[in-house]
């Protein structure tokens, strides 16, 4: 039974790999300057798949199945450290896409490469034993490719806390372009890379753990490994799709300002802001700030600026709570009123986004606070 998991799940992952390396290379991309990085990140991710393809039928055809397990062994920890580069690199990019620089990947790669050089030649120089046993740690630990093996364990170690908090550094900042952009919660059609993250940060702690664990198990985690490498390819290949909805914010672009200088000082945060509330402009369903700046002839980020300065809190905040103030005056003047019709009069694409936002900013539901002020109970929908 076990050589059959252990058969299976390695037939399982080899497919997996070699369909989804395939999708990777073959998925059309539209020729759009943002999307230079996600598509060579493509192109890495479709050769780290092909690879891991070629290791699965290896382990097939040489039926690896003895029991035995070497612990800190120089490939495992490779491989981890590998693919815990390629990972953040890959969701990273998604949120930034200047991010991943050639100085950047030389400072990740080039301790990858010092502990390879420094462990082939301890290795023909003074061995390198086998570590079946955790207690053969001490036996050989004065072995100069045993120090190596260990210290390259504790920089994969480094490597998982650093990418942890570079990752969620740069989903905070992307978090906080796109909500001082968008009238709305686009950014969540991202939330999923922050979901292929952790799984990612998981796989490898898991990785490493099943070095202390007899190989007979290996069919199991095999199994695991498949499962997020095929659901990981299916929403990495999906991600040009949402990115026609993120565009502004994801390529960073600093759009030019179009301020007349004679006009620049006459600048003010009251004749904006009330320029945008009599004409309404937050009612306007998808209202972006480029948009609103274009309209009130000022540049986005010194709009950006001004709303964060003077109103204490982003665009999306701000909307949002123009929003919900104007529903409330709708819900008072027509009780009778569906929700779904004043979350539309109000400017939100879906209600229950409405609905969020207005327990958010009153603390009740629509209709339990229309109940409330009207001092009644009213049947809506």
């Amino acid at each position: 039974m076990g050589f059959s998991l252990y058969f299976l799940s390695n037939s399982i992952l080899f497919v997996v790999c070699i369909a989804m390396g395939i999708m990777f290379v073959t998925i059309p991309i539209p020729k759009n300057k943002g999307l230079i990085t996600y598509r060579f990140s493509l192109r890495v991710l479709s050769a780290a798949y092909f690879l891991l393809s070629a290791l699965a039928i290896l382990v097939i055809l040489f039926n690896i199945t003895d029991s035995g397990r070497e612990h800190f062994a120089f490939t495992s920890i490779s491989i981890s450290s590998f693919q815990a580069l390629l990972y953040t690199g890959a969701l990273i990019t998604l949120f930034n896409p200047g991010f991943v620089t050639s100085r950047f990947l030389v400072k990740h790669i080039l301790p990858f490469i010092i502990f390879t050089i420094l462990f082939v030649i301890s290795s023909v120089l003074y061995g390198n034993p086998v570590i079946a046993h955790l207690n053969e740690v001490t036996t050989f630990v004065k072995k100069p490719s045993v120090i190596i093996r260990l210290l390259f364990f504790c920089y994969y170690i480094f490597q998982l806390v650093l990418y942890t908090y570079l990752f969620f550094r740069q989903e905070k900042r992307f978090r906080n372009r796109a909500m001082n952009y968008f009238s709305d919660e686009r950014w969540v059609k991202l939330s999923w890379v922050r979901v292929a993250f952790l799984a990612a940060l998981t796989i490898g702690i898991i990785v490493m753990l099943t070095n202390f664990f007899p190989r007979k198990y290996d069919g199991f985690f095999t199994l695991l490994y498949s499962a997020f490498y095929l659901l990981f390819a299916i929403n990495y290949i999906r991600y040009n799709k949402i990115f026609r909805l993120i565009e502004p914010v994801v390529i960073q672009e600093q759009a030019a300002e179009i301020i007349e200088v004679k006009t620049r000082q006459k600048i003010e945060w009251p004749y904006l802001k009330n320029t945008i509330l009599s004409e309404k402009y937050y009612l306007e369903s998808g209202i972006n700030i480029e948009e609103i700046a274009r309209r009130l002839k000022v540049g986005r980020t010194t709009l950006s600026n001004l709303i964060n300065k003077e109103e204490g809190i982003n665009y999306n905040g701000w909307i949002n709570n123009l929003r919900i103030e104007y529903a409330k005056q709708i819900l008072i003047k027509n009780p009778a009123e569906p929700l779904s019709s004043v979350s539309e009069k109000v400017g939100f694409t879906e209600q229950a986004n409405f609905s969020r936002q207005f327990r958010k900013a009153t603390g009740f539901a629509p209709t339990l606070w229309r109940q409330r002020e009207l001092g009644g109970v009213l049947n809506d929908n």
